[in-house]
């Protein structure tokens, strides 16, 4: 079986780690201003992005979670955490869409457009791909 596996997004992590700093600069803003409501929620969903950040960032890197492209289908972990699989045939295309920098690849099956961020195709792997079948 050939099996692929996508290697982690690191435009990703740095994207999450930016979105968090400027939440919490933000919050240091709203509370010289004296609206600590304001400032309470951005550290609340500042602190929720962080660890859920950090603890996906760290099992990706301990390969708990990735992302596995074979001739057979589609293996990743869904957002709350469960390993999915979605079969080669069930599987339309694969494209690489870029957003302000981010790629982000989306998987086009049956049932709709699965969007994985936090892992990417090198180049090389394209290649690979489309020796799979999965480009065009």
């Amino acid at each position: 079986m050939n099996e692929l596996k996508l290697e982690i997004n690191t435009t990703f992590y740095c994207v999450v780690g930016a979105f968090v700093i400027a939440l919490l600069a933000l919050a240091g803003l709203f509370t010289e201003l004296n609206l600590s409501f304001l400032a309470t929620m951005q550290i609340t969903i500042a602190s929720v992005v962080s660890i859920a950040f950090a603890i996906n960032f760290l099992l990706s890197m301990a390969g708990h979670k990735r992302v596995t492209l074979c001739n057979q289908g589609l293996s990743f972990f869904s957002l709350t955490g469960r390993q999915r699989y979605i079969p080669a045939e069930n599987i339309q295309s694969i494209e690489f869409v870029n957003y302000i920098g981010l790629t982000m690849t989306q998987v086009k099956t049956n049932n709709g457009i699965i969007k994985l961020l936090a892992f990417r195709v090198r180049k090389e792997q394209q290649q690979h791909l489309k020796n799979l079948g999965y480009l065009a």
